[in-house]
């Protein structure tokens, strides 16, 4: 999550001051790859106001394309946040602004498949220790299959949400992942941090009554040494109840001085979340040292796998891999294995805030994988990003030329052991980002980002200006029943991510889900708030939207 109220371009869900390249790393090197999402306050000074440019404090546009009102019409498409305030902050320029919510993740109850749970890093709670609107945590609950929506805030994550103890110490709550357990049981997992001190860790939310109410919060792990820092966790619930979490943990040196290792740990509960064992267990391998972006999943038989993204060691770690890790002894030990190149090499994309992004935008991507497995067949799909084939991609150069065509590639499995050919699932020159993708009773659906859609208008510019590349956005799914063949568009209208945060940040990723019904639910980031609503809470701003869709 690492992208909040006040922000410089880079990192995270919770947008925090641009992370600084250790001055060590060498070209190419996983420090340009795999950043923190979060900035840590000792690195740069943290996200002081008085020394940020003025353009990045504010969360809504008070000038140019949108400055008038709301460009886009009535939508079909469904807007899972409810009693969305402008925003009370009383830092910045973003006062009077609707507070946005983005980084979505969603899960269908197993038990029946018209409830859903869906989560976003969401900013409407003033104030943190700084004094902005911050993430604090919101679960959306639907009991009649996405149409409509209850918003919930999780209690006692931060200090401003009634955190007690060690909870006091954080302002800040991001990387939202939701998942069902097979008794009903929802769980709820964010990072917590600080942005004053270098507090940082992994919390655990759990409902029993399909996200309508929430316990207090238990912590998976906490450091408050300045050369570590938790992030990018991911959750999964196995047939048996056992719960594992996985995250990242960065190690930066003596006061962030170099970008040592970022290794993928694990903890486990066998009582419903509320106690973790095993805490930092290593889940990547000692040949794999710089990593990103894990996701567990449990297959029926209980084995655990996890998804992620590394630095190659047969590359000199300038390449990267997805890999999988597999454990059969509930993650004592794992088998690491590669299963696909990813093309996200230093002359993949262009860099914009310091950040590798697309053509023509600014919001910062990645090509971390999603990861599924069938609970009913056991079958596996991974999903992710790159850009092999666009531009100078790929061609040991020092950076990007020629023009971006990110595309969706997927991965399967019906053993966990033996792995397809990674197969491009997309088509056409239209950049394609942060696919997610959902697995249930043989069959598979991809959704995703594309800019397939986009007009080359004044609305789907580039900050109001015409540069040539429509930047806006919209949403389209693939599935599994047609062999991937046939694109369906989600989204009735097209919409320009330039909206807030300056365009750098819509989140890291999006969310899609798929009953025991064989409906898939995607859930994402959209630009166009509610425009059916009046006044500043019918502007335009990143809002979170569902719709249903048939693979």
């Amino acid at each position: 999550m690492r992208s909040r109220l006040v922000l410089t371009l880079g990192a995270g869900g919770l947008l925090v001051g641009a992370l600084l390249l250790p001055a060590a790393a060498a070209a190419g090197s996983p420090a340009d790859r795999f950043r923190m999402t979060v900035t840590n306050p000792w690195e740069n000074g943290g996200d002081n106001p008085d020394t940020m440019p003025s353009a990045f404090t504010s969360l809504c546009r008070t000038s140019g394309l949108f400055s008038t009102g709301n460009p886009y019409a009535a939508t079909t498409n469904v807007d899972a946040i409810v009693g969305d305030a402008p925003n009370n902050s009383a830092n910045g320029s973003n006062r009077g602004c609707v507070a946005p919510q983005n980084e979505t993740t969603v899960a269908v109850n197993p038990l029946n498949p018209l409830n859903l749970v869906a989560g976003t890093n969401d900013y409407r709670v003033c104030c943190d220790l700084q004094g902005f609107n911050d993430g604090t945590g919101w679960a959306y609950a639907s009991v009649d299959g996405g149409a409509t929506w209850t918003n919930v805030q999780l209690p006692g994550l931060t200090v401003e949400t009634g955190g007690q103890g060690i909870f006091k110490r954080f302002d800040a709550a991001g990387d939202p992942v939701v998942a069902f357990g097979a008794d009903g049981t929802v769980y709820y997992a964010n990072i917590v941090f600080s942005r004053v001190s270098p507090a940082s860790g992994v919390a655990v939310s759990s409902s029993t009554d399909g996200g309508l109410t929430w316990g207090a919060p238990n912590l998976v792990t906490y450091t408050a040494a300045g050369n570590f820092f938790n992030d990018k966790e991911w959750i999964a619930a196995g047939p048996d109840g056992t719960v594992v979490v996985t995250w990242t943990v960065f190690n930066q040196g003596p006061h962030g001085a170099s970008y040592i290792s970022s290794p993928i740990v694990m903890a486990l509960s066998r009582d419903g979340g509320h106690t973790w064992n095993r805490q930092g267990s290593p889940v990547s391998d000692s040949a794999h040292p710089y990593n990103q972006g894990s996701v567990p999943a449990f297959a029926p038989d209980g084995t655990l796998y996890v998804a992620y993204e590394g630095a190659t060691p047969g590359s000199g770690y300038s390449q990267d891999a997805a890999i999988i890790a597999r454990s059969t002894d509930l993650g004592r030990t794992f088998t690491n294995t590669e299963i696909g190149r990813v093309y996200d090499d230093l002359d993949c994309y262009p860099i914009s805030g310091g950040r590798q992004t697309l053509s023509g935008e600014a919001f910062r991507i990645n090509s971390f994988p999603s990861f599924a497995i069938d609970p009913t067949t056991g079958k596996l799909a991974i999903a992710w990003a790159d850009n092999q084939g666009g531009g100078s991609c790929g061609g040991g150069g020092s950076g990007f030329s020629g023009t971006t065509s990110n595309q969706v590639k997927l991965v399967t499995s019906t053993d966990g052991l033996t792995f397809s050919t990674p197969n491009t699932i997309t088509s056409g020159a239209a950049d394609k980002v942060y696919p997610a993708v959902a697995a249930n009773g043989g069959k598979i659906a991809v959704s995703y980002y594309t800019r397939a859609y986009s007009p080359n208008t004044a609305v789907c510019a580039a900050n109001g200006t015409t540069i040539g590349h429509p930047v806006c956005l919209d949403v389209a799914a693939l599935g599994s029943s047609d062999g991937f063949g046939a694109e369906t568009r989600l989204t009735t209208q097209s919409s320009n991510p330039f909206i807030q945060f300056n365009g750098t940040f819509i989140g890291d990723y999006t969310g899609i889900a798929m009953g025991s019904d064989g409906l898939a639910h995607p859930v994402w980031t959209d630009f166009r708030g509610n425009p059916a609503l009046s006044g500043s809470l019918g502007r335009a701003n990143q809002d979170a939207y569902t719709e249903v869709y048939h693979p």
